[in-house]
């Protein structure tokens, strides 16, 4: 009788340590962005991004040596995709006052237009250490000018070895793709 209470009671004590909270996520740099009042813009972006379907996924997806580690009450607070896309756009507005995202509903006829796929080749979280981000970019002004290609990989240390501190590490990456996009706008 006393083996069954046993039994009983680690069986109960396994269900109350499943039962975790979830923790949820926006992919945001950490940092307050100053956004002057927008007049007319001489630019407008049409943005996509893709993401590999490995990370694609509400649950947050770290990196391990021999793999990755899928940690279910740890999950975005909305599409991973979503919020790369929403961020970038954003980084890039505001890093030029005169542009603005034509995905947004309010692409303007007559405005030049720049066209950007990313292409995420690799997003890797690991715990304690950094962010990685590699990528591939076309980028073409208007509909029959010149493409500029490139494939680059961004890595920000995670400052202090949490979950938040990587996320912060991934925006941060997300800023340094949005300047070399940025760089190469017409003026």
């Amino acid at each position: 009788m006393r083996l069954m209470s046993l039994l009983i009671c680690a069986a109960l004590a396994s269900g109350c340590a499943l039962n975790r909270p979830d923790h949820f996520y926006v992919l945001d740099t950490g940092h307050p962005k100053e956004l002057a009042a927008r007049g007319a813009f001489a630019m407008q972006v049409n943005l996509r991004v893709s993401l590999p379907t490995l990370v694609d996924r509400s649950a947050m997806v770290l990196a391990n040596p021999s793999g990755v580690t899928i940690l279910e009450h740890e999950r975005w607070a909305a599409p991973l995709a979503e919020q790369f896309t929403s961020l970038l756009g954003q980084d890039i507005e505001a890093r030029r006052q005169d542009v603005i995202l034509a995905s947004r509903g309010i692409a303007q006829p007559g405005v030049p237009t720049v066209f950007i796929a990313i292409d995420v080749v690799q997003l890797s979280l690991q715990k304690g250490a950094e962010a990685r981000l590699e990528v591939r970019w076309r980028l073409q002004r208007g509909e029959n000018e010149k493409v500029a290609q490139a494939r680059e990989t961004f890595v920000a240390p995670a400052a202090d070895g949490s979950i938040e501190g990587l996320v912060r590490s991934l925006g941060d990456c997300i800023g340094v793709l949005a300047d070399r996009l940025v760089a190469q706008f017409p003026d």
